[in-house]
C-alpha cells in the first residue's frame, strides 16, 4: 500500500489510538466515495441474500459495538473488501463465480467481518501514527486522507498475517452460526486456484488485495479441524 498519512486521533481507547468513533467516521467517508465512484447493485433479492448472510454471521462475531452494512458493487472482478467501522462490499463478479455456493459466499463475508472484528484497518492507522505524534484532536484533514486511502479499492490491502487471522475468524463465525458449512471458505480458495489458471484477468483485484498461497489453504484446513475437535 502507498505511504500512509500521519493521523491525529481523539477518543482513544485504552490499548489503541483509534477509537470506534474514528473508525466509523473514516469508514463512512470512504463508503461515500466508493459508492460515488462504483455502481452499487440494486437487485433487491440478491442484496437481501447477502445482507442476511452478513447479519447471521454478525450475531456470532466478536464485535457488536458497530452497525455492519453489506452491499454489492457491480464490478465483474472477483473480490470483496471491508472498511473500518463495519462496511462490507462484495463484488458481483465474486457472487457469479461462486455459482450458487452460498456457503462459499458466507465464508468470504465472514472473512471480511473478521477484518473488522480484528480492527485491522485501525491497527494499520495506529502503526502509522506511532511514527508521528498523536494529539487529542482528530484533524479533519488527516481523517479525510485516511478515508481516501480506504476508498482506493485498487490499493487497499492487509498484511499476510491479517489475512490469516481474517481466515480463522471467517471459519469460526461460519462454524458458530450452524447455518453455513465452514468449508465454504476453503472451497472458495480452491475455486480461486482454478480460476487463476483459467480466468486470471478476473482475479487481478482479489490476488492483489488477498494473496493466495498453498500455506493459506493448509492453515485454514488445520484451523477448521481444530474447531471441529473442540479446540
Amino acid at each position: 500500500m502507498a505511504v500512509m498519512p500521519a493521523l491525529f486521533l481523539s477518543g482513544c481507547k485504552e490499548g489503541g489510538l483509534v477509537s470506534t468513533k474514528d473508525e466509523v467516521s473514516i469508514g463512512q467517508d470512504a463508503a461515500r466515495q466508493i459508492e460515488a465512484k462504483y455502481p452499487v447493485n440494486r437487485d433487491l433479492a440478491l442484496n437481501r441474500m447477502i445482507s442476511r448472510m452478513g447479519e447471521d454471521l454478525v450475531t456470532v462475531c466478536d464485535r457488536k459495538d458497530i452497525d455492519y452494512k453489506f452491499k454489492i458493487l457491480d464490478i465483474k472482478e472477483v473480490n470483496a473488501v471491508s472498511l473500518p467501522g463495519g462496511w462490507v462490499y462484495v463484488y458481483k463478479g465474486l457472487i457469479d463465480a461462486m455459482e450458487g455456493d452460498k456457503d462459499a459466499l458466507a465464508g468470504v463475508i465472514g472473512h471480511e467481518i473478521g477484518h473488522v472484528c480484528a480492527r485491522h484497518s485501525a491497527k494499520m492507522m495506529e502503526k502509522e501514527t506511532i511514527a508521528g505524534i498523536a494529539i487529542e484532536v482528530l484533524a479533519k484533514g488527516n481523517a479525510k486522507q485516511w478515508a481516501n486511502v480506504f476508498a482506493n479499492l485498487e490499493m487497499l490491502r492487509y498484511s499476510r498475517e491479517d489475512e490469516y487471522e481474517a481466515d480463522r475468524l471467517g471459519l469460526r463465525y461460519t462454524f458458530r452460526s450452524k447455518k453455513y458449512d465452514p468449508r465454504g471458505l476453503i472451497r472458495f480458495f480452491r475455486k480461486l486456484e482454478q480460476m487463476e489458471k483459467s480466468k486470471p484477468s478476473q482475479l487481478e483485484a482479489m490476488l492483489r488485495t488477498h494473496p493466495l498461497n498453498t500455506q493459506r489453504i493448509q492453515r485454514a484446513e488445520s484451523y477448521l479441524a481444530s474447531l471441529r475437535a473442540g479446540g
